[in-house]
């Protein structure tokens, strides 16, 4: 733990509330009033905890129960991410093996990987592991792409750290084909080379995809540009620059002559509750999650003090908060240009909470429309 964050964990009740009080006066004129709900904004769910806050088993339990009452109350999505080696995401090695748990636990929502690390690993078993959850699932699959978080990520690639990006426009466009039902040529070390036609065939003839950015405007190009989705975050990402993205995206994705105008899914934090002691009850939570983000990222404490962060995410764009103040979040997201909204709800809460509190995130507004996407 840094200074400042000891410093902070030492405050009193009342110096907490005083500082939060501050910090919300000076962002008051920033905030905005309540706008209609776009019925066209999707919802779904999204998991991306931190392994340092609950054990395996446990975890694994509240992902399955939470993905069937998100499938009973017709969300649209559940998205799980991939990442090694580090606690930050830590749950998750494998998507596709959590995946298939989870197809087999539902019946309608869409089964997404957010997002699938192209250049560790090879097209065919990517394809191939992908095609079973989608057998499984009835063809409810869906993949997001990144090139990789970290470095030592690539303790498990073949290709070259430097060549990331080119490595992961490849696999994607091999992993798509391979999904066709094409046959491509692979060497192998036996000094031949295979050609390869996945098994078992997936459901869908075609892999729906997304393009997963941090905010880098580059990569909202690149993933119109391709024809792809793009998968993207409001952690790290302001709501201007977030609409600024959007909109370079469906430009990007007009100049390029595709059809129809792509797809946008926005990951947010979300815990709904009109519950009196709620900024005292997040903070905790916040803070570890914030702290082990950060830490993982290679950003420093000095950069963001954990207390304004978090009330950032309190009082600004995130689905934390009464119901009225997530409803004005997710018209500022429709407007914003967003076609689906993520809800990260795996930051270190306890799981109990959090599942009571899920028919009030589930129940925002009017119902989401259904979309192809």
């Amino acid at each position: 733990m840094s200074d400042l964050s000891a410093r902070l964990d030492a405050l009193t009740p009342e110096q907490r509330r005083q500082l939060s009080a501050g910090l919300r006066a000076r962002r008051a004129e920033q905030q905005r009033g309540p706008a209609e709900l776009s019925e066209k904004l999707r919802r779904s769910l999204y998991f991306f905890a931190s392994a340092d806050h609950a054990d395996a088993a446990s975890y694994y339990a509240f992902v399955l129960e939470a993905s069937a009452a998100a499938d009973a109350a017709g969300q649209h999505a559940v998205w799980f991410p991939e990442r090694h080696f580090v606690e930050f995401g830590g749950f998750s090695p494998n998507p596709s093996v959590l995946a298939a748990a989870v197809a087999a636990r539902t019946s309608t929502i869409r089964i997404r990987a957010g997002s699938v690390a192209a250049p560790l690993h090879h097209a065919a078993r990517v394809a191939e592991e992908w095609a079973v959850v989608d057998g499984l699932s009835g063809g409810r699959v869906g993949l997001s792409f990144g090139s990789g978080w970290h470095p030592d990520d690539f303790a498990l690639a073949r290709a070259d750290y430097q060549d990331r990006r080119e490595v992961t426009g490849r696999t994607i466009e091999d992993i798509r084909a391979l999904w066709r039902g094409e046959t491509l040529p692979y060497p192998s070390t036996a000094g031949t080379t295979t050609q390869v036609l996945t098994r078992p065939r997936p459901v869908q003839p075609e892999l729906p995809v997304w393009l997963t950015a941090t905010g880098t405007p580059q990569t909202f190009v690149t993933a119109a540009t391709a024809g792809y989705g793009v998968a993207t975050a409001l952690l790290g990402q302001t709501m201007p620059a977030l609409r600024e993205n959007i909109a370079r995206y469906r430009q990007a994705w007009q100049d390029a002559g595709h059809p129809g105008e792509g797809d946008v899914v926005v990951m947010a934090h979300a815990y709904v509750s009109d519950r009196p002691d709620l900024e005292d009850f997040l903070r905790p939570a916040m803070h570890s999650y914030l702290r082990s983000f950060r830490n993982q990222t290679g950003s420093s404490d000095e950069l963001v003090l954990l207390e304004n962060a978090y009330l950032d995410f309190l009082t600004g764009p995130s689905l934390l908060g009464s119901p009225a103040k997530a409803r004005s979040v997710l018209a500022d997201l429709a407007e914003a240009g967003a076609d689906e909204v993520g809800c990260l709800i795996d930051f270190g809460l306890p799981a109990a909470d959090v599942l009571k509190a899920l028919p009030a995130l589930f129940h925002l507004g009017v119902p989401a429309v259904e979309r192809t996407a």
